[in-house]
This record gives C-alpha cells, sequence and structure tokens, in this order.
C-alpha cells in the first residue's frame, strides 16, 4: 500500500519494471500479493492459470472486449443493445468532455482500466479541478505495468461519460449490486455479487442457480441472506452468449427495477492475484478452467 501512496516511488518503479520480462513480473507480482510463487509452466489452481491466460494466449477480440468504448460495439453486433448503460459523451482526455451538455447525474470513466470511475450525482456541487487532477493521474499510469494484463496492451486510453444507473428505489441509490458471472468455455458456472461498494464492501459467491457456497476471497462475506436478483435468468442468458468464444471470462451486470444491464467482460479477475478461503476453491475453479493452446 505504501509503494501506492508514493507517487513518484511508484513512478520510478513503473519505468523501471517495464525492462522486466512478463513472466517474471507476473511471477512477482503474484509472490508479492499471494505469497507464492505461481506454478506458470504447470497450473492447477485458477489464480495460476489467470496468469498463464495473461502470457500465453492472446486473442485480439479480448482487447475489444476490455475496452469500456468498443466494447460496446462488440455487444451491440450480438444483439445486447438494450441492456447497455447509454454513453453520453467520449473524448481523448478529460480536457475534451462538454460538462455544460451533461445532464445532473452521470459517471465518467476510463475505457483502459477498473475501478477509475468518478460519480457526479449533483453537478452544480461537483468539483471539476478535482476530476481533472484525478483523470490526469489516472492517464498517466498505465493499468498493465504491474500485472501485465496482455487484453490491455493495445487498447487507447479514452474517457468516458455514461447515465448514471439510479433505482427507482433512492435507497438503492449509492449501492447498486454488482453480479458478476464467471464462465468458462460459454458455460456460466459462478456468480458472485459486490454489495455496499462504497462503504461496508462485501462479497458473496453462488453457484448459477442461486445456491450459496462457503467460500470468501478478499472481501468478507455479508451476515445477512442475499435475495437472488430478478434478472438471474437473463443475466446467464446473455453470459453464456457472450462467453462462447473464450476460454474463461467474467460477465458482470446491474440489476434493478426489474431491468439488466451489462457492465463489462473481464478476463483476469484480481489479476490472477487473490487467496480464497477455503483454498481449496481456488483448485475447484482451477479445474472448471481448461487452459486452451497458447496463441500469440
Amino acid at each position: 500500500m505504501q509503494i501506492r501512496k508514493n507517487k513518484t516511488f511508484r513512478r520510478f518503479l513503473e519505468k523501471t519494471i517495464w525492462i522486466l520480462p512478463d513472466k517474471w513480473v507476473v511471477a512477482l507480482q503474484y509472490r508479492v500479493l499471494v505469497g507464492r510463487w505461481p506454478n506458470l509452466k504447470k497450473p492447477k489452481r485458477f489464480t495460476e492459470k489467470v496468469n498463464w491466460y495473461k502470457l500465453n494466449y492472446h486473442d485480439p477480440m479480448m482487447t475489444q472486449c476490455v475496452d469500456k468504448h468498443l466494447e460496446k460495439e462488440y455487444l451491440k453486433e450480438k444483439g445486447f443493445e438494450e441492456y447497455l448503460p447509454k454513453t453520453l459523451q467520449v473524448g481523448a482526455s478529460i480536457e475534451e468532455i462538454d460538462f455544460d451538455a451533461l445532464p445532473e447525474a452521470f459517471i465518467i470513466k476510463c475505457n483502459n482500466g477498473y475501478r477509475n470511475n468518478v460519480v457526479v450525482r449533483n453537478k452544480s456541487k461537483m468539483n471539476k479541478e478535482e476530476i481533472y487532477k484525478v483523470f490526469h493521474e489516472w492517464h498517466s499510469t498505465s493499468p498493465v505495468v504491474f500485472g501485465r494484463e496482455w487484453a490491455f496492451f493495445h487498447v487507447e486510453p479514452k474517457i468516458m461519460v455514461e447515465e448514471l444507473l439510479v433505482a427507482h428505489d433512492r435507497s438503492q441509490e449509492e449501492c447498486l449490486n454488482d453480479y458478476k458471472v464467471m464462465c468458462f468455455n460459454g458455460e456460466p458456472r459462478i456468480v458472485w455479487v459486490d454489495m455496499g461498494r462504497n462503504s461496508d464492501h462485501r462479497r458473496n459467491f453462488f453457484d448459477v442457480n442461486w445456491n450459496p457456497l462457503h467460500v470468501e476471497s478478499d472481501r468478507p462475506s455479508s451476515d445477512h441472506p442475499v435475495e437472488r436478483p430478478s434478472g438471474l435468468n437473463k443475466m446467464l442468458e446473455i453470459a453464456k452468449v457472450l462467453s462462447k468464444v473464450f476460454p474463461f471470462v467474467r460477465v458482470d451486470f446491474y440489476c434493478f427495477d426489474d431491468r439488466v444491464y451489462i457492465g463489462e467482460m473481464t478476463f483476469y479477475p484480481w489479476s490472477g492475484c487473490v487467496n480464497f478461503k477455503p483454498d481449496s476453491f481456488d483448485f475447484e475453479l482451477g479445474k472448471m478452467f481448461k487452459l486452451p493452446k497458447p496463441r500469440e
């Protein structure tokens, strides 16, 4: 954490680490974050296979699908335009965004990363200088330096503004549940739900029939039962179609007011660096992930 907070040292480390081979950096990140060295020659764990995936399977379609802007074209081609949040503006930099033309509420995103979002709920109260500062910092830091997540290597950085998804029940406004469907060779197998991401972040795992799995990752599970979302069957249907051509992909959704929205597609959850409780779950997921032939 201290490395992330010390921006000067982080910039130095980023420049230095670029000269190292991808395999070294991937293995080192795994050792630092997980606490052991990965087996990349004969991986058995899911986390090891995700890191093998980064190094050995390079499908150009993956680059389009991780680009939050171009991904929407792929989703439209598949017939899922009605499940997409509306894009309001796209620019090469934050300076190209015309805030005067935006509605009172919206969300600003980088197209080439995750957790790089700024939510504006009341435009009249936003701090424009702070928003500029945040996006300048994000644009100056490559999301692929440490994780070497191949699919992001050739994404052209852009700034996107989307409609802010808000449930009619305003009590849900601050913490829409985020449903994530893990798919292996076109088959949805595991669903997890993130709750309270802006406060008490919890995460629960389920099978596709919404049977709870007694598993934890880097977030604790909720102490309360989690209701099956009304749109689960539609999510699984969409995820099955989108994942058909990939050995592994996670498809993310929001569901509220009886509507389903597609969030994003992810090939490297946790960048392949997480510990599960119990540890055996890493191997269970690993059995589901049938590695393809290497593809450069």
